[in-house]
């Protein structure tokens, strides 16, 4: 192992012990070349480096900080195999060269190439068009925000900072936005897709953990890192906007005392990133069936709903903006005889920029429809409105994090502890649009009808139609078009564990025994103010003070569309102001805050056992979750503008106890091999949202009352996991395969603001909607993964390489809905994924080209008329093809040139349907360009 690979990647590995390209042609590519990433074989010599004490406690680590003869496993781009192989359960480990190697924008791209890893730009909250949290304005931001593991949601995994659970800071969900974290200042991430008894309990998807390094992870006394890059986003520089990408990292450590007894690592970053694309959006009642019984009304029999959409409307759009993100890591370390302590600090900031502009023929008011000889309704559009759109989409999130803690070696008896402590904000603030419209005589003034291009809707128009479209002047502002929305939410998370293990010997190696608690707090709230009026009714879009410069086409591919680039701050500012001249009412002001808190006491027991070559450990975890929320809850009469009857903050209270057994074996026939098998119960608690998202109670008309609330009786999501895998490596070959299976009950499947609403009819009461949770769900998959270097070979043709991942899975789930189909696949979770690299090494020079291609999956569930398997809200297939040259020169500089998205394939699909192109939402974003130098010293 050289220094290069120390001072730059260098990091325990302490694994807890726990154009879119069709399914054949991925397949083929993935069967041809099946691996884990690009890390280098492990070695058999490696060094075994000083080290700092686990980063939540050695006990619950002692896997992960030592290999079973005892040896300190050090993460670098080598030895991060050798970690994955030593692991209790079935661990991928990315390593900080890996990080810094591939052309990634946050540490999520990088994690995308990990098998049984998928990412999406969206977290499918609420409508198509529903922005901010998570919709198509974030799908435009140029990286993917969230991380899926084994196709299910973030929501089921555990996040995990230096082994501190991380704040959810999600206003609807329990996922974190990772794409926060960029790839540079840490050491590993380290994901475990099984559990033992010492980890949390809430995972059914696995944990992830995102590692800092200390000062003991480099092998000088001192060490000095200077990470810095800067690239180029293709279409901003195309339409003429920013288009630079700038990043710098600076570490240093040090270690200090007469024995090196003392050490301290610090590291900041700041980086500043823009980016430009192209979107093209459906939204809610803006497509019906084209043939119908009675005008616009519901498929006749005999048709199929996915062959008889008809779009209404277009809404092109372009975006652009810029990611400001900046943060840094602390660690201290000191090392006390048998004592060893420990100290981290972790925080990182996020923040958004983004203007969206719109250019779209909204159709969807002008039926035509025409009655058939078989009585049915052929639907159409006589006519449409030209509307021109703009918005600003804002984004800011935040996590912090520190843990303190230690482990004290008393012979037979270690004992770990540690206290923590996190915060995290994701908040959407001062969001503004404004729209514009011509007016009668300027409209499309004919019939409304597309054709198809590549998935894309093309609206057929005349010269002077299109002319019409393209006169800026004629756009006026819209009556009561102006709304200025500041969406906030936080959460903080505060909690402590202690831990003993109590070695033995022979069969019966050791018990483990520990307690933990966690306290979390939420608060969130959005504020909405709509129908504002800051500018004239009327005024030209050409002379807002809010338009800037003209461009040609708001897509140069598909839509000859002129548009006025806008200026979002002064859109914000005139916003803001008309604002705060509005009053809203009690009810409009408080009906989306919550808060709550959630308190969460566990305790395990676990064993290890060794039986001729092979390991057992048998575990046994409780974990007593008690929420209680606080909701505004009102009554009023019926109509949009009847005075609330009651109206006032109410509260709720729920509780889960759940018994976690587990069971994990391993068999090592040698050191490079082993076979591994376990069996697991996990869990996942509701969203707070689900439990407590307010409550509204309508008095109609007739005297029936209808009632929309939250439902703090819902019950967790519980898991029996069961997996098997066979791991192999030898000298530049390593493979493995692994087998899962989950079974999952009360399947809770709906996420974001449009939690699912079930309609249960009572004596006196017309409705009452509320989530309520399915019935079982269940998948199964296999994992393949294997790396190829010919590193037999005598010469330079030695660094020649394959590699590749590809998981295959299925899922199904029973969700308990008369109005759509009884069994459906899971939500969220793709059929197939695949990452397959040629690639160099050898000496100074790496290189590689490499494929990644995330399977179609199904984004929304759809219910009633609307709905069905046949016309679910689908995310389909996307691919990419990237490249990275890097050379290392002497005193250890490093330039890597990286290019990402080669092809300009699409880089984020819906559509309604999965087997349907009518009525699609497509975002393309272009190729990225990057060089990174980086040095050490």
């Amino acid at each position: 192992m050289n220094a290069i690979d120390w001072a730059r990647a260098a990091a325990r590995a302490y694994v807890p012990t726990t154009g879119l390209l069709n399914g054949t042609a991925c397949s083929a590519i993935a069967i041809g070349a099946m691996i884990l990433p690009s890390t280098a074989y492990a070695t058999e010599d490696a060094a075994p480096q000083a080290q700092a004490p686990a980063q939540t406690v050695t006990v619950e680590q002692s896997d992960v900080t030592k290999t079973r003869q005892g040896e300190d496993i050090i993460v670098t781009g080598r030895a991060s195999k050798k970690a994955e192989i030593e692991s209790t359960g079935t661990t991928s480990v990315l390593s900080s060269a890996d990080l810094q190697r591939q052309p990634t924008v946050s540490v999520v791209d990088a994690l995308a190439r990990l098998p049984g890893i998928s990412v999406a730009p969206t977290d499918f909250f609420g409508s198509p068009s529903s922005g901010n949290h998570g919709g198509l304005d974030g799908a435009a931001r140029g990286g993917a925000s969230f991380v899926y593991l084994r196709g299910l949601s973030g929501s089921y995994n555990v996040n995990l900072v230096n082994g501190a659970n991380a704040a959810q800071g999600m206003p609807y969900s329990r996922q974190i936005q990772l794409d926060l974290l960029p790839p540079v200042g840490l050491a590993a991430v380290v994901v475990s897709k099984t559990s033992t008894a010492d980890m949390d309990g809430d995972a059914i998807g696995g944990t992830i953990d995102f590692r800092t390094p200390s000062a003991y992870d480099f092998d000088k006394k001192t060490h000095v890192g200077v990470y810095l890059r800067g690239g180029l986003s293709q279409y901003a520089l195309d339409y003429g906007t920013p288009a630079g990408n700038v990043m710098a990292q600076a570490e240093v450590s040090h270690k200090f005392g007469d024995d090196d007894q003392f050490g301290v690592y610090a590291t900041g970053y700041f980086g500043k990133r823009n980016f430009a694309s192209t979107m093209v959006d459906f939204q809610a009642g803006q497509w019906e069936f084209a043939v119908s019984q009675g005008e616009q009304g519901s498929n006749p029999d005999g048709f199929a709903k996915k062959d008889n959409l008809l779009l209404t409307s277009t809404n092109a759009q372009f975006t652009e903006g810029n990611q400001v993100s900046y943060g840094g890591a602390l660690g201290l370390d000191w090392h006390l005889g048998a004592t060893k302590l420990y100290a981290r600090g972790t925080f990182a900031v996020s923040n958004i920029e983004q203007n969206v502009y719109q250019k779209s023929i909204q159709a969807d008011g002008y039926s035509a429809a025409v009655v058939r000889p078989d009585g049915l309704y052929q639907n159409a559009e006589s006519d449409g409105e030209y509307h021109a759109w703009f918005e600003t989409a804002p984004s800011e999130s935040t996590l912090a994090s520190a843990v303190v803690g230690g482990t004290t070696d008393a012979g037979r008896l270690t004992l770990g502890y540690s206290g923590f402590w996190s915060w995290g904000k994701s908040a959407a603030p001062d969001h503004a649009e404004i729209t514009y419209q011509t007016f009668a005589g300027n409209q499309l003034n004919g019939p409304f009808a597309v054709s198809y291009r590549n998935g894309y809707p093309l609206p057929l128009l005349s010269a002077a139609q299109l002319a019409r479209f393209n006169n800026n002047a004629l756009y006026g502002v819209e009556q009561d078009s102006g709304e200025f929305t500041n969406s906030r939410s936080t959460a903080s998370k505060v909690g402590g564990r202690f831990d003993a293990t109590y070695t033995i010997g022979s069969w019966l190696e050791s018990v483990t025994a520990g307690v933990k608690f966690v306290r979390s707090a939420r608060n969130s709230y959005s504020r909405d103010y709509s129908n504002l009026n800051f500018l004239p009714a009327g005024q030209s879009w050409t002379s807002s003070p809010f338009s800037r410069n003209e461009v040609p086409a708001i897509d140069q591919q598909y839509y000859p569309y002129t548009f006025l680039r806008g200026d979002g701050g002064a859109l914000t500012d005139a916003a803001h102001a008309a604002a705060n001249t509005a009053t809203l009412s009690p009810n409009d002001f408080n009906k989306n805050t919550l808060s709550g808190h959630e308190n969460v006491f566990s305790s395990y027991a676990l064993a290890k056992l060794e039986f001729s070559g092979v390991e057992v450990q048998p575990g046994l975890r409780f974990e007593h979750t008690a929420i209680d929320d606080v909701f505004w809850n009102s009554v009023s009469g019926s109509g949009a503008t009847s005075p609330a009857l009651s109206e006032g903050f109410q509260s709720s209270k729920t509780e889960y106890n759940i018994l976690l057994p587990s069971l994990h074996a391993n068999y090592r026939p040698d050191g490079e091999s082993v076979v591994r098998a376990a069996i697991w119960r996990s869990y996942t608690r509701p969203a707070f949202f689900q439990l407590a998202g307010g409550s509204q109670t309508s008095i109609n008309s007739d005297g029936s009352i209808s009632v929309t609330e939250g439902n703090p009786d819902l019950k967790a999501v519980k898991s029996w996991n069961f997996d098997a895998s066979i791991e192999h490596q030898h000298r530049g070959f390593s493979a493995s395969v692994a087998g899962f299976y989950k079974a999952l009950s009360d399947y809770l499947y709906d996420r974001g603001t449009s939690f699912r609403a079930q309609q249960i009819a009572q004596s006196g009461v017309a409705s009452i909607s509320k989530p309520v949770n399915g019935g079982t769900a269940g998948m199964y998959g296999v994992e393949l993964a294997a790396r190829y270097q010919l590193v037999d070979l005598p010469g330079w043709e030695s660094g020649f390489g394959i590699s590749g991942n590809m998981t295959l899975q299925h899922s199904w789930a029973h969700l308990n809905d008369s109005s759509t189909d009884v069994t459906q696949q899971m939500q969220g979770t793709p059929n197939r994924l695949a990452n397959a690299a040629l690639f160099y090494e050898k000496g100074p020079l790496y290189a590689d080209v490499s494929y990644r291609y995330n399977g179609p999956l199904i984004a929304a569930y759809r219910f009633g008329a609307y709905g069905g398997k046949q016309l679910n809200d689908t995310q389909r297939a996307t691919s990419s093809v990237d490249a990275t040259i890097g050379y290392t020169l002497p005193h250890d500089i490093r330039f890597v040139l990286a290019a990402t998205n080669l092809l300009d394939n699409v880089s984020y699909y819906r559509t309604v349907g999965p087997d349907s192109y009518q009525v699609p939402q497509i975002v393309r974003w272009g190729r990225t360009y990057s060089i990174t130098l980086t040095t050490n010293f």
